[in-house]
């Protein structure tokens, strides 16, 4: 980004004299070219090279279930669930096979364990496609992001300086060379949400329920990966309220127009079609607790419950936000059975290969995260309903580990969106100084969003994967203040500060990955993890069970 480099002219930044320009050397091109070339070089030094072995979890078991449907076999891994990564990884491998690229892509295609070399082979070129595949995944997510945030704040510099913050925060850094569920969970939600801001800032306009349509079939896909998602969709009406149209707009479609009544009487049938469409699924999902051989804990309150709760949460949401930014009633239904139509679409997705614990893991997410949260904190485990002396303790616990990860001196964190967080915090002071009380919502809407989901993620010790789905909020709240706070962008001290953050986000992101290489463990580490591949007869280097 910075740098005193010779710039080729075509790629040169038009204007470079104010402080914050200059950290922004490039054009537009240049600057996406250089995230893109900057990304690349970072996979290709660690993270493509790993023994397939090295980040056992989820490399292993993703590639497992991918040569699974190959076989083709059922799908056996259902932990996030980790549908459409395990789906797409599969295809993924179909393709290169077609191209000559990956030999072997199926289980009966795997050479016998007695034939060590060849075996590790196999199922090296296997993990190295997938993780060229997060490559791609993630380059994406930075262009989408990229051109959401041009689109939403108007400013391309801007826009430029958040997607390098992304492209090099923690969690992307990370989820980029391995692979994870979390990434597109992430870049599905993180989508969605900008979807959603843009739809709000520009006011009425006949196109709004289909966004906010595309964005429930997005957010939808997010939680087929993930059923984290779960906690950033719920998190939605705090979120979005702050933020509305910029201008009083005059009446427009929703509300003078004689096609608006038509064409909500439109989305309402396309409402009633899909959900008789994914009719099925859904009364399964609702009504099945468990599977053979796959049982979920048994929550006080079920699914049928909290998704109930959960629908009037997000409903209430919707009205309170209509009231406040003055959404007509036909405009406000129209976007409320277009963000059915996108759930329902993103259920039908599951058909692709159907399988019914897919479907229970979906639909039972609590219980899902409460069956790995308990096994990682047995707090959670107890008998006792309510709030009891070690939950206590442990969200204690858990809010003081978020705060002194936050120092980054208490508790260091290969998370250098940290150092973003302590931007946000002073921009923030400033823009309460200056009594822009609606900027100071907005962002804290979304840094409480951050730091609420970071206490729930210390359940499983907020590994460095899940920072990927709270850094772009992190991001998107300092670039909403960049550019609020517009005078900042020209203080003497903008140069420096923004050469230090670039510099510490690229070290920091890099620090892990590049300790990958150096690990002495070795690939016993899969040895006690059987369960997971059950259809292998023994890893090469494990004695014989």
């Amino acid at each position: 980004m910075a740098g005193a480099l010779s710039i080729p002219q075509a790629l040169r930044s038009p204007e470079t004299s104010t402080p914050f320009q200059r950290l922004v050397p490039f054009n537009w091109t240049g600057e996406l070219l250089i995230i893109a070339l900057g990304m690349l070089a970072s996979f290709f030094v660690a993270g493509f090279w790993y023994p397939y072995w090295r980040i056992a979890d989820m490399d292993f078991w993703v590639v497992y279930n991918a040569f699974l449907l190959n076989t083709p076999l059922p799908q056996e891994f259902f932990d996030h669930p980790g549908y459409l990564t395990i789906l797409s990884l599969a295809e993924w491998l179909r393709a290169l096979h077609g191209l000559g690229i990956v030999k072997v892509i199926s289980l009966p295609a795997v050479p016998p364990v007695a034939d060590r070399a060849a075996f590790d082979q196999a199922w090296l070129a296997a993990t190295q496609a997938g993780r060229v595949l997060s490559l791609i995944y993630a380059l994406g997510f930075v262009a989408a992001f990229a051109f959401l945030m041009r689109g939403w704040l108007r400013d391309w510099r801007v826009a430029a300086m958040a997607a390098f913050l992304l492209a090099f925060s923690g969690g992307l850094s990370m989820e980029m060379r391995i692979i994870r569920t979390e990434l597109l969970s992430a870049a599905f939600f993180t989508c969605a949400l900008l979807l959603l801001l843009i739809a709000a800032k520009q006011g009425e306009r006949s196109w709004r329920p289909a966004a906010v349509g595309l964005a429930s079939l997005l957010m939808t896909l997010a939680m087929l990966n993930k059923v984290q998602a779960l906690f950033l969709i719920c998190a939605l009406p705090i979120l979005l309220l702050s933020f509305g149209p910029e201008e009083t707009q005059p009446p427009a479609f929703w509300s003078g127009s004689r096609r608006a009544l038509p064409a909500l009487l439109v989305i309402v049938a396309a409402t009633l079609l899909a959900a008789y469409l994914a009719s099925d699924i859904l009364i399964f999902g609702l009504t099945t607790t468990h599977t053979e051989g796959f049982v979920l804990p048994v929550l006080r309150i079920g699914a049928q419950a909290y998704w109930s709760m959960i629908a009037v949460w997000l409903a209430l949401g919707m009205i309170v936000y209509a009231i406040v930014w003055r959404v007509t009633p036909m405009e406000t239904l129209a976007a409320g059975f277009a963000a059915v139509v996108g759930c329902m679409i993103g259920l039908l997705a599951l058909y692709i290969r159907y399988h019914p614990n897919n479907v229970v893991v979906v639909f039972h997410p609590l219980e899902q995260l409460f069956r790995w949260g308990a096994a990682a904190t047995p707090e959670l485990s107890e008998n006792a309903f309510g709030i009891t002396a070690k939950r206590l303790k442990f969200l204690l616990d858990a809010v003081l580990d978020v705060i002194a990860r936050r120092t980054f001196v208490l508790a260091s964190s290969p998370r250098p969106t940290i150092f973003l967080e302590w931007f946000v915090i002073a921009a923030t002071v400033i823009a309460i100084r200056r009594r822009d009380w609606l900027l100071v919502a907005q962002v804290a809407a979304l840094m409480l969003t951050v730091w609420g989901i970071d206490t729930l993620g210390m359940a499983r010790g907020l590994k460095q994967e899940y920072f990927i789905l709270t850094d772009p909020l992190v991001v998107i709240a300092a670039a909403l203040l960049i550019v609020k706070l517009a005078d900042l962008q020209r203080h003497r001290f903008t140069y420096p500060l923004g050469v230090a953050l670039i510099v510490a986000h690229i070290l920091v992101s890099q620090a892990e990955p590049v300790k990958h290489i150096f690990k002495s463990e070795g690939p016993e580490k899969l040895c006690g993890l059987y369960g997971y591949a059950q259809r292998v007869e023994r890893f090469p280097f494990c004695p014989q069970q």
